[in-house]
């Protein structure tokens, strides 16, 4: 009996226990995992600034802005990423190609970046070099080797569609997209063989996939931050556009990283649960993206603020030491004061007219090109974009600097290699080939525009109308070249451009035969060659030509003027120049229909044919 008891009592205590432990409240269950925070630091369009230079603080200075915030939240929750556009537009960077910018990128420990498009601008055989010295993967799904099929997605030999980094235990996927300007924007060799295929589409194609392996999505884009790009007529879009394709697909991405249009924005633009950011240009400004991650909801919140670069804050040594290294080696410091010519002018753009540093490289050319021993490269003209020369020099009464130009002439002053390379940077080839004098002018149409500013030539003179105005539609208003000539090498005389006329024409091969800048008739251009580095004809010409202080170079005209050979007619105003425009207005198909509905009725009809008379009315038909 007494063994019964001792039993039961024994189960009664076990059942207590079990009946205690089920009734205390989650008892057994983890208590709710708190919400994960790390950093996202990012530099877009940064163009090779690693040294200190006016506005631009230098990459040292970068640095210590990303170190300190290592040092506030850990560098273990930190990842630095990039959006494009790192290594073009110095000439520490560029003359060698890139490679001091990657290997300053290495030291900062950058995580990812994607491409822009000034990195193809030295070509692939160079951005492999570049790509396999970085420490760092490049990513971007929308360029494709091979064709543009839907079924192709083959990624180039140097990039992957996306990298996945963990960060503080959470996995963040980083899926790259450039800019679908790319192959109109830099020379035709540059992107052969790669398809650039839309931006959505591309993230799309690979969204689920992505999505299935990591935590939060962010695209590194090189799109732009609005529409348009670099608006050279072609459709194309840009980050907030991106975003919400996105969203509307069901797909949307965390946070969209931008670059290529070198925004300054004060705070995140928010499309659908989408943020998107940028972060200025040239090492001004890093972006900062703190980034909460919920690991039971999965939600995920994003904080960005914009960092300034102080041009007089602190410098990271050790970055300083290493681009000092590359600054000072000897073989760059003797390569970049190699003395080329002298001028007695000031060397200043006219984007949208008559140049003197257009006719200063314009006509080195123009005369290598017919001076040398070789007849079959001879040219009776020769054209530049003015966007493809970079910078002024301007004559202190010492030294050379890019600001302050002024008129007529100085006492002689020695260019050397290093400013002759910024201003024509980006080692384009001197193109010869034939055009029509009728295909010369539609590339004269087009410079009137101004779109891309004025044509720059040498061996020829073209006057220009333009007339804009703040009405609705299309702009400019009016506008056309007329008065072309070219000069007869023979007796000097400016003679007519004949419609039906062969000429031989030079130019770099950004312009022909790709027809950059949108200046399409380059691509009539036939029986093309190709002569060789332009930097390198206009440096042996200058060499040959100024290379003494008694024979610097003066001017076209030899007085320190220009000579003319391209003349605006006019300005903006109306009525300010020789040419009248005139406003015809038609209408056709109206079948009476007064009302409006559909179709826009007699009543509003009149109201814009009323609005066109008063601004207008002497010159206005109907």
């Amino acid at each position: 009996m007494a063994k019964k008891i001792k039993t039961l009592s024994f189960f009664i205590v076990i059942l207590s226990l079990v009946l205690s432990v089920s009734v205390l409240p989650n008892a057994g269950k983890a208590s709710a995992a708190s919400p994960i925070t790390f950093t996202i630091l990012h530099t877009n369009d940064f163009h090779g600034h690693l040294e200190p230079a006016g506005s631009n603080p230098g990459m040292a200075r970068v640095a210590a802005v990303v170190d300190d915030v290592r040092s506030s939240v850990g560098a273990s929750n930190v990842l630095l990423v990039d959006a494009g556009d790192e290594m073009q537009g110095t000439l520490l960077s560029n003359l060698q190609k890139g490679e001091p910018t990657i290997a300053t990128f290495n030291a900062m420990g950058y995580n990812a970046a994607t491409f822009g498009n000034h990195e193809f601008d030295w070509g692939q055989t160079v951005l492999i070099d570049r790509t396999t010295q970085a420490a760092y993967p490049y990513v971007t799904a929308n360029i494709v080797s091979g064709s543009c099929d839907a079924s192709n997605w083959t990624p180039p030999s140097f990039a992957q569609p996306y990298v996945i980094e963990t960060v503080a235990g959470v996995k963040v996927g980083f899926i790259g997209v450039t800019t679908t300007e790319t192959p109109v924007i830099t020379i035709a060799s540059a992107t052969e063989g790669l398809c650039f295929k839309d931006p959505a589409d591309s993230i799309l194609h690979y969204y689920d996939e992505l999505k299935a392996q990591v935590d939060v999505m962010v695209v590194l884009s090189h799109l732009g931050y609005n529409d348009g790009g670099y608006g050279y007529g072609i459709p194309v879009y840009g980050d907030q556009t991106l975003a919400a394709k996105l969203n509307t697909a069901g797909k949307p991405v965390n946070l969209i990283i931008g670059g290529h249009s070198h925004t300054n924005l004060s705070a995140a633009t928010v499309v659908g649960t989408t943020s998107i950011v940028q972060a200025y240009y040239s090492g001004r400004r890093v972006g900062r993206a703190d980034i909460s991650f919920d690991p039971d909801t999965k939600d995920v919140t994003v904080s960005w603020q914009s960092l300034v670069v102080s041009t007089t804050g602190a410098e990271d040594p050790a970055i300083k030491t290493l681009i000092d290294t590359y600054a000072s080696d000897p073989a760059y410091q003797a390569l970049i004061n190699q003395p080329i010519g002298y001028s007695a002018v000031d060397l200043l753009r006219n984007y949208n007219g008559d140049s003197m540093m257009g006719d200063f490289i314009d006509d080195a050319i123009y005369n290598a090109l017919n001076g040398d021993a070789e007849p079959t490269n001879d040219v009776d003209l020769f054209f530049n974009n003015a966007g493809g020369i970079r910078t002024d020099w301007c004559w202190d009464g010492a030294a050379w600097t890019n600001t302050g130009c002024t008129s007529g002439l100085h006492d002689p002053g020695l260019l050397n290699y290093g400013q002759m390379f910024t201003v024509l940077p980006f080692g384009n080839a001197t193109v010869v080939g034939q055009m029509t004098g009728a295909d010369i002018l539609q590339v004269l149409n087009q410079s009137a525009t101004l779109g891309k500013g004025a044509i720059q030539p040498a061996g020829m003179r073209y006057k220009f109308y333009r007339y804009s105005d703040s009405l609705p539609g299309p702009q400019p208003f009016a506008w056309g070249a007329f008065d072309a000539c070219v000069i007869n090498k023979t007796t000097q005389v400016c003679e007519p451009l004949e419609m039906d006329k062969t000429y031989s024409v030079g130019t770099n091969e950004f312009l022909a035969p790709a027809g950059g800048d949108n200046y399409a008739a380059f691509k009539y251009m036939t029986n093309i060659s190709y002569w060789g580095d332009m930097l390198d004809a206009v440096n042996g010409y200058v060499s040959a030509t100024y290379g003494t202080p008694a024979t610097a170079y003066t001017g076209p005209t030899g007085d320190g003027t220009l000579d003319g050979r391209i003349t605006r007619d006019g300005t903006d105003a109306p009525d300010s120049g020789s040419i009248i425009p005139i406003t015809i207005l038609h209408n056709n198909d109206s079948h009476g229909n007064l009302a409006k509905g559909t179709y826009v009725g007699f009543t509003q009809l009149a109201t814009l044919i009323k609005q066109e008379r008063e601004h207008n009315p002497a010159r206005t038909l109907l």
